[in-house]
């Protein structure tokens, strides 16, 4: 009931070299899966459906990539072989390959009359305009790592497009997967982290070993946090993004312009508005919040 309903298949899936001409796929443009690794993925698909799951594809691919220029009929084939003969529900468009028309992908996608999700994951490279976004949400930055540096840095990416308002309902800015969970992250700092893609209104993807009992128990009071998801959820024309912060830089390795600390804020409607102050320094500071400072909230 929390809404992680979404499992989503990224990369690994081709079957490398087997196409001729091109890496994964063949001289009709159809895509090759490795049946060795994936026997059925129409079975595998079917299985999250009857789990009241829903099921994401991945194009594009960065292992063994297709660098040759592609065929309309390979675009064809892999929404077909997509929507009606795996019967995916989204789909993550990687930004390593060829096939870089996300006007095609989406056109073909959506005659198909199947809803499916599309992840725009060209890493800020493709981003919309006030009229222009033919796909429901857009990677910011370059690949997340399990490290606050990295975190910071990446949410940083979404604030642009949050005060352009471009960030927005059916095209949201997406700084990448949660590492909440994945090694390399304290208690705290995952907690930080859920509350930031929280607050900037991020589509929240999981990337921890759900196998691992052990994680799952340890941040299942952040991931399953119904308030910090009521903030993430909520629409009231903002996305989410700082209104305050420090003069002086934090001094992360992987982050060195990221401010020591800031407040973010997002409106929830009703005269209701959410503030995240958060502190990326290496030490302890003492953040005090004044009302009359946070945008849209009458005192």
């Amino acid at each position: 009931d929390l809404g992680y309903c979404e499992v989503g298949l990224d990369d690994a899936w081709q079957a490398c070299g087997e196409g001729g001409d091109y890496n994964y796929h063949d001289t009709f443009g159809r895509p090759i899966v490795n049946t060795t690794r994936f026997p059925d993925m129409a079975a595998m698909t079917a299985k999250a459906h009857r789990l009241g799951l829903t099921a994401g594809w991945y194009h594009n691919n960065c292992i063994c990539r297709e660098l040759k220029e592609p065929t309309h009929e390979m675009y064809v084939q892999d929404v077909h072989y997509l929507a009606e003969v795996f019967q995916f529900d989204a789909v993550k468009l990687d930004g390593c390959g060829k096939q870089y028309d996300l006007d095609l992908w989406a056109d073909l996608i959506n005659k198909t009359g199947r809803p499916i999700i599309i992840e725009n994951c060209h890493w800020g490279k493709t981003v919309p305009t006030e009229t222009w976004c033919p796909w429901n949400y857009f990677r910011t930055s370059f690949d997340i790592s399990p490290s606050y540096g990295s975190m910071v840095n990446n949410l940083q990416t979404t604030v642009e497009w949050a005060q352009k308002g471009l960030s927005r309902p059916g095209c949201w800015a997406y700084p990448d997967m949660l590492e909440v969970g994945v090694k390399g992250l304290s208690f705290a700092e995952s907690r930080s982290h859920f509350g930031a893609w929280c607050i900037v209104s991020s589509p929240l993807i999981l990337s921890h070993n759900v196998n691992d009992d052990a994680v799952s128990d340890e941040i299942w009071p952040v991931i399953s946090n119904k308030e910090a998801l009521a903030v993430n959820q909520a629409w009231a024309g903002h996305s989410g993004s700082p209104f305050k912060q420090s003069s002086v830089t934090a001094g992360l390795p992987s982050a060195p312009d990221v401010p020591a600390w800031q407040y973010f804020y997002k409106p929830l409607g009703g005269g209701k508005v959410a503030v995240l102050m958060i502190n990326h320094g290496p030490s302890e500071q003492r953040l005090t919040l004044n009302l009359r400072d946070v945008p849209g909230l009458a005192c």
